[in-house]
């Protein structure tokens, strides 16, 4: 009779902790990552979405501005300007870790890879119309209050989980003056020399024009 009663017992016991270990672990899907998820720590080009060929994101020449290292343009070509010119690590803003994927709304720092590496930065107001401020970049992550960190906003992705990958397509707004730095743009043609296309600054609005405030993001070595 005992064995009758226990048995039953250590069945049900067995059953409700395969179920509660189905449910507490994490699937396979849950877990992986993607060949084309953003992580931090990678190194990315941003191609301007500009009528759909606003060229990539640069570092050309030096910067006049106080505290500055080099001037921003976008490129008519990645890195046919200067070695590693155009390429971009993002890593981020709030402690999260090299490695992690890299979610839409995320604070980060964009370090451009030329030489010793420096930080996308607004500078001073620009004078190019309908801009807020001067992009170039600095030595340091954080100029100014907000200066060197951008908010990054996909505009969607495959799945729609949050999470961007390369191709995807971003808004990036400057954290200077609480969220209030602008959106990263382009805007007229550009001064600078060695294949330079559009000069960059912030906008009051995500896209100003036809896709200035939109960068695609794809991946580099």
């Amino acid at each position: 009779m005992r064995i009758r009663f226990v048995m039953p017992a250590l069945a049900a016991t067995a059953a409700l902790a395969a179920a509660t270990a189905a449910l507490t672990a994490p699937t396979a899907a849950a877990t992986s990552k993607a060949p084309n998820d953003l992580t931090y720590g990678s190194n990315i080009l941003l191609e301007n979405q500009y009528r759909g060929d606003g060229g990539y994101l640069d570092t050309n020449g030096l910067s006049h501005h106080q505290g500055a290292a080099y001037d921003v343009s976008t490129n008519r070509s990645p890195n046919s300007r200067g070695p590693r010119t155009s390429v971009w690590k993002i890593l981020s803003a709030t402690g999260i870790a090299n490695g992690t994927r890299v979610t839409s709304g995320d604070v980060v720092y964009l370090v451009n890879q030329y030489a010793g590496g420096t930080y996308l930065d607004t500078n001073g107001v620009s004078a190019r119309s309908g801009a807020k401020y001067d992009v170039s970049t600095t030595v340091t992550k954080d100029r100014g209050p907000g200066t060197g960190r951008w908010h990054i906003f996909g505009k969607t992705s495959s799945p729609t989980d949050g999470h961007i990958r390369t191709n995807d397509v971003v808004n990036l707004l400057n954290d200077y003056g609480a969220a209030n730095g602008g959106f990263l743009d382009t805007n007229g043609l550009s001064h600078q020399h060695g294949g330079a296309k559009y000069d960059v600054s912030t906008s009051h609005y995500a896209d100003r024009d036809h896709g200035t405030g939109s960068w695609k993001v794809l991946h580099s070595s």
